[in-house]
Order: structure tokens, then sequence, then C-alpha cells
């Protein structure tokens, strides 16, 4: 079982531990109060409101612009590509933690 790590960086100055099971291995330290949100409808290997973290990581691997097109699905939402008939807002991330968010997400094995 891959060890579960945590997203470094914190946006607000508070740290979250990811879940404990959700087998993902990151760069350590905590998730940003931001990327926390998006757990409210994204998990790891459950369909919420959004697709699953896992989904998202296996529908982009090997895309050379993976990272540049969740980046922008981050910054400033998007709609259509799931066939959810959800849309995700704008979040309000840094630029630079959307990059580390998206990169995060396609480690996920």
């Amino acid at each position: 079982m891959v060890l579960v790590a945590v997203l470094a960086g914190s946006l607000c100055g508070h740290s979250f531990a990811a879940a404990p099971g959700d087998g993902v291995a990151a760069g350590g330290g905590s998730i940003s109060a931001s990327e926390q949100t998006c757990r409210a409808c994204h998990s790891i290997d459950t369909t919420k409101v959004g697709p699953p973290f896992r989904a998202i990581a296996e529908r982009y691997r090997g895309d050379s612009d993976a990272v540049a097109k969740l980046k922008k699905s981050m910054l400033e939402g998007s709609s259509g590509k799931w066939n959810t008939g959800a849309q995700m807002p704008p979040n309000a991330i840094s630029a630079a933690d959307a990059e580390r968010f998206a990169g995060w997400i396609l480690g996920i094995k």
C-alpha cells in the first residue's frame, strides 16, 4: 500500500491532513484551506459532486498539458467534462498552489 502523504504549503496558515487511507503519495506537509475545500466535492476514490481525484489522474495521465488544464479548471472553474451536470466554480487559490495541487492529483496512482 502506498504511504499516505499530504501536500506542502498553506494559504491561510491552517493545516489539514489528508484522510487516512487515501493512498496518495504527495510531497509531504499540509493541505491548504483552499485544497481542503476541494474535498467537499471530490474524494480520492468515490464520486461525490465531482469526479474522484484518482479518476482525474487516470484521465489526464500521459497528457503533456495536464497540469495546465487542471490548473485552469481550478482557477477559472469548469463544467461539462464529466457528464455529471455539476459545475466547478472558480477557486480562491493562488496559481502556484493550483499548479502544485494539479501535480499532486496527477501523482495519484
